[in-house]
């Protein structure tokens, strides 16, 4: 998988400046196509720059399941459920947050709709987090070949958590542990 050959500049590039760019370049050519801003395609191109990271995350997180030895026995359902909520949440926060933007303009504050957003935001909040044990604790045990402590991992979960400045070390330790590792 070519995310796992990046350099470390590279990897920031490709997740972090390159979905801002495109996120731009997307919003002007839509705007010069007359299309209104409060359309569904202006959600989905907000949403670019939160998505990519968080689909190599999911990859990252995949990789190293399957590199696990056959004795660490752990289900991925939960990391998989979680990266599919919090990718379908953010769209749906983004949208709703721009409806909340125009009631307020309007002079109304929708209460119930910040209601029902606030659990689904604590929620998407825990899916993420869990993303990232889950990814860090990968990382680390297809590292180790075995089960982990908490304390073998941490520096990776929050090197995950922090990634615009965590890519610069996580990433290293990606390009040398998938060099060890043959594709599957």
């Amino acid at each position: 998988m070519f995310l796992l050959r990046l350099k470390h500049w590279q990897a920031f590039l490709l997740l972090f400046i390159l979905p801002f760019i495109l996120q731009y370049v997307f919003t002007r050519l839509l705007s010069v196509a007359g299309l209104s801003s409060d359309s569904l395609l202006y959600t989905l191109i907000d949403s670019i720059p939160t998505i990519i990271p968080t689909a190599w995350l999911w990859l990252i997180g995949l990789h190293f399941y399957r590199r696990l030895p056959a004795s660490i026995k752990i289900s991925a359902l939960y990391f998989h459920l979680g990266v599919l909520y919090f990718a379908a949440y953010i769209p749906l926060l983004i949208y709703t947050l721009g409806l909340v933007r125009e009631s307020m303009a309007e002079g109304t504050i929708p209460l119930g709709m910040l209601g029902l957003l606030l659990p689904m935001h604590l929620f998407a909040t825990f899916c993420y987090l869990y993303v990232v044990y889950f990814s860090a604790r990968c990382i680390a045990s297809a590292e180790k070949q075995r089960i982990v402590a908490s304390n073998e991992y941490i520096a990776v979960l929050f090197q995950i958590m922090f990634l615009p400045i965590g890519i610069w070390f996580i990433q290293p330790r990606i390009n040398r542990l998938a060099s060890k590792t043959p594709e599957v």
